[in-house]
């Protein structure tokens, strides 16, 4: 039985690692409770190897700079450079000052344990290994949160890559209870506008799709050639441009939106799946994005944004605010016993 290992870091940095464990979907057998451990044995196994050359790279150039300029005997020179490595590490882990007061504990796995064994005998260098993964977790947590995911799921966002360059298709199998199981022509891999999360666009059943990586479990090179249509790429394009979360349906054209002084004000506020207007009128936006990013969008505005077209977004928006009021209507006419 491995023992577990006790690391402290930042508040900060256990926030980011507890909101990926559940923006990646990382859960235990019941479905609900979050299982930190197996993102923690993830982030080991994928970005160890990267971790080492960024601390191999700055100790190579301190030991080159300070050569140059002082004498030293080797012993020194080494002690002297880690001494500096882990300064600079302690800063970046804590870069305002702040106190390493929050724990996290890693249970070796399996998968984690020869790794952890190659770190401890090679890579601490009068550091212990509490400070290596403190060091290591902090770098992670550095990153936005695109680029976490792309070391999170490391081994399927390269597989894509080389399949893509490749110009052939993959069978995939993905997190859910429907279409698991998907033989797809993969185009590209992009993130969100907001450097959320990654997604894959695909065709399949000659449909342009969205899968968003950490819903990826496994990816399969298959040797048939992936083609794409004149019309399948005008769509991608619109996906990289405007988000690649979104799909878009047959037929979706220009939409236009009135909006009011304080709808206005809410928009250049409200940065999560914004769409990019293609031009403004006074107090007319229009768009070319997906119909189902300005529904996710603008059903926060109420009456502070009217559809003008097209029918779908707009009816879709009625029967939202619709249904709404009817619930809220309900619960008035059926009051609770014990109201607050």
């Amino acid at each position: 039985m491995y023992e577990k290992i006790k690391v402290n870091v930042t508040a900060r940095t256990e926030d980011i690692l507890l909101k990926d464990t559940e923006g990646f979907e990382f859960f235990k057998a019941d479905g609900r409770t979050l299982n930190k451990n197996a993102l923690l044995t993830r982030l080991i196994v994928n970005y160890h190897e990267t971790f080492k050359q960024k601390e191999v790279a700055v100790f190579e150039y301190l030991k080159k700079t300070i050569s140059a300029s002082v004498y030293a005997n080797k012993a020194n020179l080494n002690a002297l450079c880690y001494e500096i490595i882990g300064h600079i590490n302690k800063e970046n882990a804590a870069p305002i000052k702040e106190k390493f007061n929050h724990s996290v504990s890693i249970k070796p796995t399996k998968e984690s344990q020869p790794i952890i064994d190659y770190i401890e005998e090679y890579m601490l260098s009068g550091s212990n290994l509490s400070e290596y993964f403190r060091n290591m977790f902090s770098a992670y947590a550095s990153l936005p949160q695109d680029e976490r995911e792309k070391i999170i799921f490391k081994p399927q966002y390269d597989q894509l890559n080389t399949i893509i360059k490749s110009g052939h298709k993959a069978f995939i199998t993905t997190t859910g209870s429907h279409n698991t199981r998907q033989e797809i022509s993969p185009y590209a891999l992009s993130a969100s506008k907001e450097e959320l999360h990654c997604y894959l666009l695909a065709v399949r059943h000659n449909r342009c799709m969205t899968y968003r990586l950490s819903r990826i479990v496994s990816v399969t090179p298959l040797t048939n050639e992936a083609a794409f249509s004149p019309e399948q790429i005008a769509v991608f394009d619109k996906m990289l441009n405007f988000g690649p979360q979104f799909t878009y349906g047959k037929a979706e054209g220009e939409s236009a939106i009135m909006l009011t002084a304080r709808g206005i004000d809410m928009f250049k506020k409200m940065y999560v799946h914004r769409p990019v207007p293609c031009r403004i009128e006074n107090n007319v936006y229009y768009f070319n994005c997906s119909y189902s990013q300005l529904q996710m969008y603008f059903v926060r505005f109420g009456k502070e944004a009217r559809v003008l077209y097209p029918l779908a977004v707009r009816d879709y928006l009625l029967v939202f605010h619709r249904n709404a009021f009817r619930n809220y209507a309900d619960g008035i006419k059926n009051k609770p016993s014990n109201p607050r």
